[in-house]
């Protein structure tokens, strides 16, 4: 059986190599041939359920949430303030559709459509 050490050093080497990706949003961006980039860590499960734990029930609550943990600018500081008024913009007042997508990335989810759902 391996050590327990070698297993987590392991894990942890893992998942530092996955901080630090990528997400193109044309639709937040400057312009068509200039997208929002942002940047993300994928989320530990700590981060997880602390998602979960704000949103409650509520899906559209937890893809705004994400979007206000998990997303950076290119130096690591939070696009978004953490705040109501951020959080009401999040679900009120942007494409659903965008939002999810960008939860999607994040999560690490595969789409219902890929799974011939």
């Amino acid at each position: 059986m391996p050590e327990t050490n070698a297993i987590l050093t392991a894990a942890r080497a893992h998942f530092d190599n996955m901080r630090g990706q990528e997400i193109k949003i044309p639709e937040w961006g400057v312009s068509e041939d200039k997208p929002l980039v942002a940047f993300f860590d994928p989320p530990s499960l700590r981060v997880r359920q602390e998602i979960e734990r704000r949103a409650g029930k509520s899906d559209g609550r937890k893809i705004a949430v994400a979007a206000i943990i998990c997303l950076k600018d290119k130096d690591g500081k939070p696009l978004f303030t953490d705040d109501a008024v951020t959080l009401d913009a999040l679900e009120c007042q942007v494409s659903a559709d965008v939002a999810a997508r960008i939860y999607t990335r994040v999560l690490g989810l595969t789409k219902a459509e890929t799974l011939g759902n």
